[in-house]
């Protein structure tokens, strides 16, 4: 019966030891009370008969027991001194502070003067003067700023002082620990004046230290005696905590991540917003926009309401027209929404306002206007608003200097865009504006040459596909769209225009010089020709007629020989006299043809080489298409650009970019995909437009339009025909024979044969 027992006090004792390892290391200081309860169960177990189940359940129990009591008696302990407090508010402090001071680093606002380079003319030096001007606000917002800062990094260094001066506890020889107690005794013992309460515990410690079984329990369980209480240490204020200031921090807790936190998305949600509905006209949508609460100065603060608007703002209404002013309907008819109506209308007239309490409002809502037209899809208003133009305004008054007192004689010559003006070649051009000066047609030039040309290539294709050009019905298309920006006035072909014109000048001279004298010499001989003529008459008028038949036919004959024979001396003559004056022109002519034919036998061949040469690259290229789309696409985030081109708006206050892109169906007129944004074009980019192809088969046209928000007539449009196949049928999936099944295979007709033979043979 006891070796029975024994082998089962084995087992249990071996499963709790099994046990042992995932009991945490805090809690396994039970345990030696554990074996004592332990030892106690055996011995009843013994006395009383009982078997080994009994056993178990009850070692599972007073395991268990253990375990709670130790925990119970586990505590927390706070940082009161502040040591390790003092590390948590460090860390996140500078998690905060290092983003805020990138953020809210002054720059004071410098002069800056404008040099004599760009465009010259009066709207934009205006717009440098007010971007150049420093405000007394900024100078109080910076101030502010570096108010901000200063006290920050104070308390940051304050706080990384505290931190370096904690002093952290070092582990100290047992020499060094004698030679402190001996100190300490001096002064602590009672026979020397000392505290017996102090002196007892300074006993304590040297015996805890000293020993070496209860210096290892100090390392291991902070207690000389060996683990009891679990401590639990947290490096918080016990304050945070407390009765007293617990429902304070949970209030706090509550108050930003359930309150403030969902207020500031909502807000950013609904000044997301924007109504839109289709076919706006423009008149309307100006309206909308003169009645947005951002120009109300119950919602907007920085609007300003003045007396002086119920006198200057309808005397400015009187020069304009269709503003809507007696509109009944809320809240177009409010004053703060004539206002902005009339300020809007008069920006985009360009009437010239007198008030500057007007100019500095008309400024204000023309900077926040952009902003509240992000989601007009058709974009008709980004570029009125950029340019200050009306619809029906021609495009040529987004260059300087150019009034309306130009447009109809630019119209005559057949220049009714930029695009027209640019393609003129230098001298036409200058000639057509030859009403403002040097300086000013300059400024036009500049001007023309910032604007942009673009070269629009649509291509669709089904990626991850093997087949990229065939679409079936579902897919997902991506039309790779490449846009290629160059200037609409290529400066460099303009000063070989204008190197170029004197020469021809002097061309035309020598050429007309050349004219006049062929002139002369053909007059001379159109005269003597004339005097032969006349000679000749009077010579047959002197001359008797002849009277026999046969005479007359001879003399008919022989005058028609005569007159043939006078015309071919006649052209002979003429060419005598016109091969000297033309002699040097046809050598010039021949030579010019000659080497027009080498040129085109050269070129035909260099094509020839080049397109064999590109059929092989091509079949290169295809065959590393299938396995760079991936590195294709790193290369064009790689390589973005950042820089953007400068956009003449002199009327706008801010700067802006160009291009907008959206695909169209042609059929139904309606949105195929989202509206993308191109705002980093320098010379070359790609874009990519994914939508699903249509529900059925059959050919499909689009309109890739691109448009800019920028000028009024840069708007592309590329049609972009689709074919939609049917979808393809999933291919059968075809599972490899395994080796085992192989074998089997094997085995099986090699055991047919042998049944067959062994048949065969009994027959």
């Amino acid at each position: 019966m006891r070796k029975e027992l024994a082998q089962q006090v084995f087992l249990i004792k071996r499963f709790l030891d099994t046990l042992l390892p995932s009991i945490p290391v805090p809690l396994r200081g039970g345990i030696n009370e554990f074996d004592t309860y332990f030892i106690k169960i055996i011995n009843e177990t013994a006395f009383t008969k009982r078997d080994g189940s009994w056993l178990l359940s009850k070692a599972i129990s007073a395991f268990q027991t253990t375990v709670r009591t130790s925990m119970a008696r586990a505590q927390f302990e706070y940082d009161e001194v502040g040591n390790t407090f003092y590390y948590v508010i460090v860390s996140f402090f500078a998690v905060v502070l290092f983003p805020l001071t990138h953020f809210l680093w002054p720059s004071l606002p410098k002069r800056q003067y404008a040099e004599k380079v760009g465009c010259q003319c009066e709207g934009d030096l205006a717009k440098r003067a007010l971007k150049d001007a420093v405000k007394p606000w900024e100078r109080t917002k910076c101030l502010i700023k570096a108010v901000i800062l200063i006290v920050a990094w104070s308390l940051f260094i304050f706080l990384a002082c505290k931190v370096s001066q904690i002093k952290h506890e070092h582990e100290a020889d047992v020499s060094e620990i004698k030679k402190q107690y001996r100190e300490l005794s001096k002064l602590h013992h009672p026979d020397k004046g000392g505290d017996a309460e102090t002196f007892d515990s300074i006993v304590k410690a040297y015996k805890a230290l000293t020993d070496e079984e209860a210096r290892q329990n100090w390392k291991l369980h902070g207690n000389p005696d060996g683990p009891k209480a679990t401590t639990f240490g947290i490096a918080l204020p016990k304050w945070i905590v407390s009765e007293q200031y617990g429902i304070w921090v949970l209030a706090c807790y509550g108050l930003v991540f359930m309150i403030i936190l969902p207020v500031v998305v909502g807000l950013w949600w609904y000044n997301s917003m924007k109504y839109k509905t289709p076919n706006m006209e423009v008149n309307r949508i100006l309206m909308v926009l003169a009645g947005s609460f951002e120009f109300w100065k119950k919602f907007n603060k920085e609007i300003v309401e003045r007396e002086s608007d119920d006198v200057e703002v309808p005397r400015l209404m009187k020069e304009l027209k269709n503003l809507g002013e007696n509109k009944k309907e809320a809240p177009f008819c409010h004053p703060w929404s004539v206002k902005a109506r009339t300020l809007i209308h008069s920006y985009l007239t360009r009437v010239e306002i007198v008030s500057e309490r007007l100019l500095s409002d008309q400024t204000y809502m023309m900077a926040r206007a952009l902003p509240l037209l992000e989601e007009y899809l058709r974009l008709r208003l980004f570029p009125m608003l950029v340019q200050a133009l009306w619809p029906r305004n021609s495009t040529l008054l987004q260059l300087p200097h150019i009034t309306e007192q130009n447009i109809p004689y630019l119209r005559k010559n057949r220049v009714a865009t930029c695009q027209d003006l640019a393609n003129l070649s230098e001298s036409k051009r200058r000639s057509l504006l030859n009403t403002i000066s040097p300086d000013q047609y300059e400024d036009v030039v500049y001007v023309l040459s910032m604007m942009p040309r673009l070269e629009v290539d649509a291509r669709i294709e089904v990626q991850g596909e093997d087949d990229k050009e065939t679409v079936t019905v579902g897919s997902v298309v991506t039309l790779r769209v490449t846009l290629k920006r160059s200037p609409l006035l290529d400066l460099s072909r303009r000063e070989e225009e204008v190197v170029e014109d004197p020469k021809q000048e002097a061309e035309k001279e020598d050429n007309d010089d050349g004219a006049e004298v062929t002139k002369r010499k053909c007059g001379r001989n159109s005269l003597k020709r004339r005097l032969r003529r006349v000679a000749k008459v009077v010579a047959s008028l002197s001359q008797p007629k002849r009277t026999c038949s046969f005479s007359k036919q001879y003399c008919s004959w022989n005058t028609q020989g005569n007159q043939k024979k006078d015309k071919e001396s006649k052209l002979k003559k003429n060419q005598a006299d016109n091969s000297d004056s033309d002699s040097d022109n046809d050598s010039a002519s021949q030579s010019d043809s000659d080497s027009e034919e080498e040129e085109e036998e050269t070129t035909g061949k260099q094509q020839d080489g080049a397109a064999d040469h590109s059929s092989n690259d091509n079949d290169e290229d295809d065959i590393w298409d299938d396995h760079g789309e991936l590195a294709k696409k790193e290369t064009l985030l790689d390589s973005e650009p950042t820089d953007h081109h400068e956009v003449h708006c002199p009327f706008y206050p801010g700067d802006k970019s160009e291009w907008y892109l959206y695909l169209v169906e042609r059929k139904s007129r309606r949105l195929v995909s989202m509206v993308v944004p191109c705002k980093t074009l320098d010379k070359e980019k790609t874009v990519e437009l994914r939508f699903s192809a249509p529900p059925g088969k059959g050919t499909y046209y689009f309109t890739l339009n691109v448009r800019s928000d920028s000028y009024l007539d840069s708007d592309y449009s590329v049609d972009v025909k689709m074919e939609v196949h049917a979808a393809r049928e999933p291919p059968v999936v075809k599972y490899e024979d395994t080796e085992d099944e192989d074998e089997e295979k094997d085995k099986s007709e090699s055991s047919e044969d042998y049944t067959e033979g062994s048949d065969s043979e009994q027959e």
